[in-house]
């Protein structure tokens, strides 16, 4: 799919190139000189592509594997010894890909995805900080903090994935 966008980014500039010259006299040096700035730029293009770090290969599979794995209803009360365990395993997960973003030296290749760990981040210490963790009496349906907090916990390795996805896609 990164291929395509490529590919179809840089045939969308040659077409514009192309459709900006021929409305030329046919001088042959105005016509050369969009073609040669488009291929001149297109290495550079590919240059910055390939030394942006793809973290998504690696870490996308695991994310989606964190995300499908939910039990249904691990949650349903919020503080539940279960619930505390799954969340607790998905934002370790979460703060792994925000370790192998720093590992990289990646950070502003990512910064959608940092600003998503960030919410999983704040989310978590919430939870922690409200005492949601043993609570029997609040519910992911209830409209309660502690319910927001989890919903934001269980779906935190989704968001993260789409966002490095994202950012690849965007660069730097």
């Amino acid at each position: 799919m990164r291929r395509t966008v490529t590919a179809t980014a840089v045939l969308a500039a040659l077409l514009l190139a192309a459709g900006c010259s021929s409305g030329d006299d046919g001088d042959r040096k105005t016509d050369a000189s969009p073609t040669s700035a488009t291929s001149s730029e297109a290495p550079a293009e590919s240059e910055t592509a390939a030394a942006a770090p793809k973290l998504s290969a690696e870490w996308s599979p695991k994310l989606q594997a964190a995300t499908s794995s939910s039990q249904d209803d691990v949650c349903k009360t919020v503080g539940a010894k279960a619930c505390v365990t799954h969340i607790t395993e998905l934002t370790e997960l979460v703060y792994d890909v925000r370790d192998a973003i720093d590992t990289a030296g990646a950070t502003a290749v990512y910064p959608k995805t940092l600003e998503a760990i960030g919410d999983v981040e704040d989310a978590s210490a919430s939870y922690a900080e409200g005492g949601c963790a043993g609570s029997s009496e609040e519910t992911l349906l209830d409209g309660s903090e502690c319910g927001g907090y989890v919903a934001t916990l269980l779906l935190g390795p989704s968001v993260v994935d789409m966002t490095m996805t994202t950012d690849e896609l965007a660069g730097p």
